[in-house]
């Protein structure tokens, strides 16, 4: 009998023992990039897990600024383009941009739906350390532009409002100072009591509380630091 594993033979504790060394050894000696790529091709059924983005590094974000370009990968876009807003990395930017600029047009598919719909919510994460991404997204509020492409039912005034709601969350995110003028000027300038002024309004109050929640958390990880 083995002391380390009790009720196992000598010979299966050796190959136990053998068998966790090299599984750590993989670990230690794992690449960076293949993490990366492993982490969004993952299926989460409560969204991808941020925390493993700030580790990300040049090697990694070289490898989903790959995946992203790769039409074959399109299935897995949503999680890239949030994985490298959330980065902060300083090479997310143009490649996020470049990717928000070559929008299609015309019916798209979930996957493509997924991907252009986190593109707002990966520029207020980016925002928070990188200035041009909070621009892109005070000027996509300012449009208030329909895109060319469409979702099934998604389309028209509904995808508009539905993009001009995730770009006010995507502000709130940023827990930019600019952001949350914008976010009252959404909420001043939306009185009326038409249906879609009092949910554009109810919208950038709860991208208030948002934007409030996101700056006292920032305080405190600056606090604990």
């Amino acid at each position: 009998m083995s002391e380390r594993y009790p009720f196992v033979s000598g010979r299966i504790a050796r190959l136990i023992g053998s068998l966790l060394a090299l599984a750590l050894a993989a670990t230690a000696w794992a690449d960076p990039a293949d993490e990366a790529e492993a982490w969004v091709r993952a299926l989460y059924f409560e969204g991808l897990p941020l925390e493993p983005a700030a580790e990300l590094d040049d090697v990694a974000v070289a490898r989903l600024v790959e995946l992203l370009e790769d039409p074959a990968e399109a299935a897995h876009h949503g999680n890239v383009v949030l994985a490298l807003g959330a980065s902060g990395h300083r090479d997310a930017y143009p490649v996020l941009a470049a990717f928000a600029a070559a929008a299609p047009s015309g019916e798209i598919d979930r996957a493509g739906y997924r991907a252009r719909t986190q593109l707002r919510i990966a520029f207020g994460y980016l925002a928070r350390s990188d200035e041009r991404a909070l621009r892109w997204l005070l000027d996509a509020q300012a449009a208030g532009a329909t895109p060319a492409w469409h979702f099934r039912q998604q389309r028209g005034d509904a995808l508009r409002s539905l993009l001009d709601e995730l770009t006010l969350t995507g502000l709130a995110l940023s827990g930019a100072p600019a952001a949350a003028v914008r976010i009252e000027r959404v909420i001043d300038g939306s009185p009326g009591r038409e249906p879609a002024a009092q949910r554009r309004r109810r919208h950038a109050e709860a991208a208030r509380a948002v934007y409030e929640q996101t700056r006292q958390e920032r305080a405190a990880q600056g606090r604990g630091r």
